[in-house]
């Protein structure tokens, strides 16, 4: 199999950029940065002089059609991704856009149907899915080691330095649903192999106060009877970002989730306590070399447009329970 090093424009030079998928190209096998775009141009010229990027662009439009552009990663805040994946897919250039793929699921569904009729490649941007020690979880969970699966409760804080006014604004998807809470939500079926039946929660600030929430808590059941208790922060400094599980026949707790060099996972049942450590993976690298993988042979290691959609249904179906203050159905997150 020919892998292809694909030359990325990137939409949005912010914090994931700078962070993330710069230092995470440097180090990738299949991934160079050759472009990008965003509003301050000045400011632009300075991170691409930074960073050795070649050219930056005042507009998605005049980006996509660089002859040194094979794909496009889309960062910009999440109620402004729609023009730019369509622009790309018109411009015949694959499609990495960070999550929630939009906020609407019309929006959702025009990228799909406009990448599938340009023939080009729409992932979306959930970089947990490459995190190894979280499929070894899953192998154990799915084992029967710690018996039926009972109850889930997973707690994962974001940093408090990542706040900026579009991340405090709901209109254009500000609050940590859209910025932790996603690839918990993708989570949790992974490791349990089952969807969701039915949400409820609770938001600080609240709905009406114009703010995005910074501490999310959801209580959901899966349609295998699991109650799974989610928790997701922006304005908890010193939170665990760990994982609890509890089987008829034992527990599953891991150590923290986060900025650590390697994670741990400890089984508790008839048998006694043992415990495994599993080295973290780098996961922006993983993603990016993921991308070029999937186009070579057609896999799905990252989200799919479909994925994607789903998560856009989830999201409206969590905002509502929040809202409304009562559980909300989740059959049909698929249809």
């Amino acid at each position: 199999m020919t892998v292809k090093t694909l030359r990325w424009g990137l939409v949005g030079l912010g914090s994931l950029a700078r962070n993330g998928i710069m230092p995470a190209a440097g180090r990738a096998k299949h991934a160079v940065v050759t472009a990008g775009v965003t509003r301050d141009v000045a400011k632009g010229r300075a991170f691409g002089a930074q960073f050795g990027i070649p050219s930056i662009y005042a507009s998605v439009e005049e980006m996509v059609r660089a002859p040194d552009v094979d794909a496009v990663f889309v960062m910009s805040p999440n109620d402004q991704h729609t023009p730019a994946v369509l622009a790309a897919a018109a411009a015949g250039k694959h499609v990495l856009c960070e999550k929630p793929l939009a906020m609407v699921e019309a929006e959702a569904q025009a990228m799909i149907a406009g990448c599938a009729a340009a023939g080009v490649q729409l992932r979306i941007g959930l970089h947990l899915r490459f995190e190894r020690f979280l499929d070894r979880v899953a192998a154990v969970l799915q084992s029967g080691e710690i018996g039926t699966i009972r109850a889930v409760s997973i707690e994962r804080a974001a940093p408090l330095a990542e706040r900026s006014a579009w991340r405090e604004d709901p209109a254009q998807g500000g609050g940590i649903l859209y910025d932790v809470g996603l690839h918990l939500l993708d989570l949790v079926p992974r490791l349990l192999g089952s969807g969701y039946a039915s949400v409820g929660g609770l938001a600080f600030p609240p709905p009406g106060s114009g703010m995005g929430a910074d501490t999310l808590s959801l209580l959901l059941r899966t349609q295998s009877d699991v109650q799974v208790s989610l928790r997701a922060s922006r304005e908890a400094p010193f939170a665990g970002s760990d994982l609890v599980v509890l089987g008829t026949a034992g527990m599953l707790r891991t150590g923290p989730l986060r900025w650590v060099e390697a994670f741990t996972l400890t089984v508790t049942n008839a048998a006694g306590t043992r415990q495994e450590s599993v080295p973290a993976c780098d996961l922006y690298r993983d993603e990016l070399d993921g991308f070029a993988l999937d186009l070579a042979d057609g896999g799905t290691r990252l989200g799919t447009g479909a994925d994607g959609l789903r998560l856009v249904r989830l999201a409206a179906a969590v905002e509502q329970a929040v809202a409304e203050g009562r559980m909300v159905n989740l059959e049909g997150l698929d249809a």
